[in-house]
């Protein structure tokens, strides 16, 4: 029977995320920890310019030699992406045994969590996952994805959110009546006037909505 994983997002910030790897898929996978705060550790004996770089810059640790078990000491998630198939899976093992999430790049069985393909358009996040079957189909969803969610969402999410917050917290308002003008506020064509460029205002959308102070 094959593994079917909860989707979830989770907080990592500030906290230990190790990767045991140094090439071009290790890499990948440290820009999106630091994207997301994370405490980034990589353990490999040689690494990528980039990683080289980002360790220069002091953004994350690099130890450049093999790996130890007491590489896992803290750590709040691992990511093994190195070329060794049984290291991957001796890793994998160990961190298990750990209750330490383990990622092990393309060994499914591996897993206790996997990365999906993203759209991010600031808080907009958009997650697209085949569960390790079909990564090409992800990619090419993602990709029409992109084109459907420009960068206007990342202002849109922004607006709906304040928007939200001030109809939530206006006390003239029962619950029903809040709920009819959220419903109400994703039917304004809001995302048509970023998308030509034209400035939308907080307080003109409230208006529009008939929420008074």
């Amino acid at each position: 029977m094959m593994t079917s994983f909860y989707p979830i997002h989770v907080n990592i910030e500030g906290r230990k995320c190790l990767v045991v790897g140094g090439g071009k898929t290790a890499e990948r996978k440290v820009k999106t920890l630091l994207r997301y705060g994370g405490k980034v550790v990589v353990v490999s004996p040689a690494a990528t310019e980039r990683i080289k770089s980002i360790s220069q810059k002091k953004k994350i640790l690099w130890h450049e030699r093999t790996y130890k078990v007491s590489d896992l000491n803290c750590a709040f998630l691992v990511i093994s992406a190195t070329d060794s198939e049984s290291l991957n899976k001796e890793i994998g093992k160990e961190a298990r045994k750990r209750r330490i999430l383990i990622n092990v790049v393309d060994s499914l069985e591996d897993c206790d969590f996997i990365s999906p393909s993203l759209v991010e358009r600031g808080h907009l996040r958009l997650s697209i996952s085949t569960e390790g079957l079909a990564p090409l189909l992800s990619k090419k969803i993602r990709q029409d994805l992109e084109k459907k969610f420009g960068n206007e969402y990342r202002e849109y999410t922004q607006l709906i959110a304040k928007v939200r917050s001030a109809i939530l917290k206006n006390k003239k308002y029962s619950e029903k009546e809040k709920r009819k003008k959220l419903d109400h506020l994703l039917s304004l064509n809001i995302i048509d006037k970023l998308k030509r460029g034209e400035k939308v205002y907080y307080k003109t959308i409230l208006k529009q909505l008939g929420v008074s102070g």
